[in-house]
């Protein structure tokens, strides 16, 4: 019975060729978008899902209030560590961490790699396989380091690395003492090497002066829990520690973030989670199925728009002894056949398209057709869609009664048309609040790309400062200068599209003491205003002419909003310990998030020759010949840094990557947008064409009572425009409530305009009525005679 129904379907779709076209061509295009979207969804869920422990680790993170604004912050103090480890029984174990970027040489080969300080915990904790060395004592030694397998081979090439010695930024020798297996991709957690925490200590006095100060944070704290220990009565219990062992500290409550929320619930507002990157899988996850939605209709469409020819073919299949459900089996059989061989269309489709998606999010996500579970994931959509679409025609046109059909008096009632016009109206629907999403998500990209950044990041190189930079700063900026190729230069605690420092000590006149106030810090030498581009509103920069300089600062417009000076030039505040004569107030710079308010900031002249010195800034002439002035300036920096490779990053781009996740939103939403559309009007062609085929004799009348072509046009045209009229108004409040409440999480966005909406439903009218044009003009055209004929 099966193998007769499939045989039927197969003769059905062949003879039907352009209808089968259609139908499969837009069936393929909907599963090839839900199962790529699909891919991605599966691949965002998997990050570090491979932790054997996962379910036992935490970070422990840090709710504060300064500026009267609640955030919240995954940096921690380091005395932390010892109380978690010591103190609370609950804890297991516990791993200090902080990312850290070193200049590697070993031989002659030289390379700037970021890897992680941890403690020997962490490999326990975390399940990143040693291929080579013990995890037990593989960072027991300070000055011991393990390697990635990649970045191994590429500093020893085909030499065992183990025992072998490389040093960090012309400084220290550590020594190989294990192989990791690379990081895999779906890893929150990145670095290809690992350096044990006790070495940055060892290191940093810095570090070493904060073990007991539990006001610094600039670490990351990871634990493990004990088998059975509940994250949220732990979470309660350290709240208040901080706050506990520093009376000086005020509206700040420690808590643990679960591993397996840092990738999707990454985002914090005023103290509660509210979600971040789950919130595109959703968004995407519902795209998808709303993508197969509209291809799903366009075959009940089409086949209930045919169903006048195929009333006889019930008929007389219920006559000779047909049952309904053997109907009902017959056509959802046609169904699944159709979707099958466009889900067998879709994987060439998949396979074709990952490569070219790989900038939008898609670089490893990879079709696994040896995978089990993906081919049966990826089969029940196309059975599940299959028998989605063809549900309602099977139950439509079994019901057909055979004596009314085979006498001839069988006609269609107002139920299938409407439920046709529904139809149609939830395609276009769909497809106008995707376009209107895709036109206000790239007016909020351009709305925060636009806005005054307060410096000017173009011709702008920034270089990492090594240790041999720092030293030799003075002489480097000399020849630098010579060149010709540099107009200014500055050495910096930052680059300019960070915050490395955000400091609370910060005090001056009038300030309410029991206020908790934050400013975002910049330690800059001279000629850091000149480099960077800043614009002042008052005051002057640092200057060489001005010994007094060495205690100067710099504030932002923010900073002086919330300072409350009138006159703030000449007057002073404290950082610590320390006087600071205000000299200057600039124009708020962008430092962070383009999306967000600026925050209060405060640049302070750095006199140390090696301290607070993390980057080199360095301004292009605008005219500069970059080829010519990377090779002139080369040279010098392989002088004065002999140890580390020349590298650099344009400040301009790297604003730009803040923009990484939206221009993605955007791209993809306007790819969905597009088929959307496309899938629709597939349909629309497909339902015109059936439409003008049923009225092709009242046609061939109107036409000899002397209708025009224009008049035909509007005849066949005019219920389809409608219909996606009334889609439009339908999309336009819907798009504006989901719309809105996607802006609502920036604080800094564009406004909905108006004309967004009418500028869609303009372009939706359009394309719907070309699609339909084609058909409608065709059958206008047609000879009368050869319909007439066959009355």
């Amino acid at each position: 019975m099966i193998k007769n129904y499939f045989m039927v379907a197969w003769r059905n779709l062949a003879h039907n060729k352009t209808l089968s076209f259609i139908n499969i061509f837009g069936l393929s295009a909907g599963i090839t978008f839900a199962l790529l979207i699909g891919l991605w969804i599966q691949y965002e869920t998997s990050f570090d899902t491979f932790h054997t422990n996962g379910k036992q680790l935490a970070m422990v993170m840090k709710h504060v209030m300064f500026n009267d604004q609640k955030n919240t912050q995954s940096l921690t103090p380091l005395p932390l560590h010892d109380e978690l480890k010591n103190n609370y029984p609950e804890v297991k174990r516990t791993s200090r961490a902080a990312p850290t970027g070193q200049g590697l040489m070993a031989g002659n080969n030289k390379l700037n790699k970021m890897g992680w300080y941890v403690d020997p915990a962490f490999l326990d904790m975390f399940s990143f396989p040693l291929i080579e060395g013990n995890t037990a004592t593989a960072l027991k030694d300070p000055n011991s380091i393990i390697l990635t397998a990649s970045l191994a081979h590429a500093l020893f090439g085909s030499e065992n690395p183990m025992g072998k010695t490389i040093r960090l930024n012309n400084a220290n020798d550590v020594r190989v003492t294990a192989i990791a297996q690379d990081v895999p991709h779906n890893s929150t957690i990145d670095f290809e090497f690992l350096i044990p925490y006790q070495y940055a200590i060892d290191q940093e006095e810095w570090i070493r002066n904060n073990k007991t100060d539990w006001g610094n944070n600039f670490l990351m704290n990871f634990v493990e829990l004990k088998e059975g220990t509940s994250m949220d009565a732990l979470s309660k219990k350290i709240g208040p520690l901080n706050v506990q062992k520093d009376a000086r500290i005020k509206n700040q409550v420690l808590f643990l973030h679960p591993l397996g929320k840092w990738h999707l619930y990454s985002d914090y507002k005023n103290w509660v989670n509210a979600g971040g990157k789950i919130a595109y899988i959703w968004l995407f996850g519902i795209i998808g199925a709303f993508i197969l939605l509209v291809a799903c209709i366009n075959f009940m469409n089409l086949s209930t728009a045919r169903s006048e020819k195929r009333a006889k073919e019930v008929g007389i299949r219920k006559v000779v002894g047909s049952s309904r459900t053997d109907l009902i089996g017959q056509f959802l059989s046609e169904s699944v056949l159709t979707t099958f061989l466009a889900f067998l269309v879709s994987l060439i489709l998949v396979q074709l398209l990952l490569p070219l998606l790989k900038d939008l999010g898609f670089e490893y996500i990879r079709f696994d057709f040896s995978s089990t579970f993906l081919l049966s994931a990826a089969l029940g959509v196309c059975l599940i869609t299959g028998l989605i679409a063809g549900s309602y025609p099977a139950f439509y046109l079994s019901s057909f009664q055979p004596v009314k059909v085979l006498k001839g008096v069988f006609k269609q009632g107002q139920g299938p048309a409407i439920f046709r016009k529904t139809l149609v109206v939830t395609q276009f629907t769909i497809s106008a609040v995707l376009v209107i999403g895709t036109i206000i998500v790239f007016q909020q990209i351009n709305h925060a790309r636009k806005r005054s950044i307060g410096y000017n990041p173009n011709n702008m190189l920034n270089i990492p400062a090594s240790y041999d930079l720092a030293v030799n700063y003075e002489a480097l900026r000399e020849e630098l200068l010579k060149t010709g190729h540099i107009e200014s230069m500055a050495k910096t605690s930052q680059p300019m599209t960070a915050i490395y420092n955000s400091w609370s000590d910060f005090s001056w006149e009038g300030k309410d003491p029991a206020t908790d106030i934050a400013l975002d810090a910049i330690m800059a030498g001279w000629d850091f205003e000149k480099t960077a581009g800043l614009q002042f509103k008052q005051g002057r920069a640092f200057s060489r002419d001005f010994p007094t300089d060495s205690n100067a600062i710099i504030i932002n417009e923010a900073a002086l909003q919330v300072i409350g000076y009138k006159d703030p030039i000449g007057k002073t505040m404290k950082s610590g310990n320390q006087v600071k004569t205000i000299v200057g107030v600039v124009e708020n710079v962008v430092l962070a998030d383009p999306f967000k308010s600026v925050a209060p900031l405060a640049i302070l002249f750095n006199s140390s020759k090696t301290g607070s010195v993390n980057n080199i800034l360095l301004r292009l002439p605008p005219t500069t010949d970059l080829k010519k002035a990377l090779a002139a300036i080369k040279p010098i920096f392989d002088k004065y840094n002999p140890s580390q490779p020349f590298e650099y990053s344009f400040t301009d781009e790297e604003f730009g990557k803040k923009f990484v996740v939206e221009n993605q939103v955007g791209k993809l939403a306007s790819i969905f947008a597009g088929l959307t559309i496309f899938i629709s009007c597939l349909g629309l062609f497909g339902l015109a064409m059936f439409m003008a085929e049923r009225r092709v004799r009242e046609i061939g009348i109107r036409k000899v009572l002397g209708a025009s072509v224009v008049n035909l046009w509007l005849l066949l045209s005019k219920e389809f425009m409608w219909l996606v009229l009334i889609a439009c108004v339908i999309a336009s409040p819907l798009a504006f409530w989901l719309m809105k409440d996607w802006l609502d999480k920036y604080e800094y966005r564009v406004d909905i305009s108006a004309w967004v909406f009418v500028a869609v439903g303009i372009l939706a009218f359009v394309i719907a009525l070309f699609t339909v044009s084609t058909q409608a003009i065709k059958a206008a055209f047609a000879n009368p005679v050869k319909s007439l004929k066959s009355e």
